[in-house]
């Protein structure tokens, strides 16, 4: 689970296009090596976590554009 956080740190606002661009293929090489790691359950339960990783995520990159 840490590349997941490694995508989550130094947040720029000027790279925002790149960076979902970047998470979209993370999310992909992920899910293809979840796929063959864990049982199904596993798999969502994963799916689940990482999901509300990055919607905190983009509330956190939110707040702190409203700050600047």
């Amino acid at each position: 689970m840490s590349p997941s956080l490694l995508t989550l740190e130094a947040p720029e606002s000027n790279t925002s296009n790149c960076s979902v661009s970047a998470t979209s293929e993370h999310r992909q090489q992920v899910a293809k090596l979840t796929k063959a790691l864990y049982p199904v359950d596993k798999q969502a339960k994963f799916l689940e976590l990482q999901a509300e990783v990055e919607t905190l995520f983009i509330q956190l990159q939110a707040l702190q554009r409203v700050r600047v």
